[in-house]
């Protein structure tokens, strides 16, 4: 329902199924360990750059913001791409 009330609103949003996200089989599972804050955070980062590239979203308007482990993404997002 965030997703929808954000995009509803004429923002772009970015819900990426980053390395580890359950449901794409145990290898996809595994190369998340020991990434927390590395590679997986790569991805959250991958992905926000694509859609600067695009034209899709302006990066001086940029927000992040998650809970549980997309909350650990956001301070990690803060802290390596301020």
């Amino acid at each position: 329902p965030e997703v929808q009330f954000l995009a509803n609103r004429g923002y772009a949003v970015l819900q990426p199924n980053f390395r580890g996200s359950t449901g794409y089989g145990r290898k996809f599972w595994e190369i998340s360990f020991k990434q927390w804050g590395l590679s997986m955070q790569d991805d959250v980062t991958d992905g926000t750059k694509w859609l600067i590239e695009k034209g899709i979203a302006n990066p001086k308007k940029i927000a992040i913001y998650g809970g549980s482990y997309g909350g650990y993404a956001t301070l990690q997002g803060i802290v390596r791409e301020p």
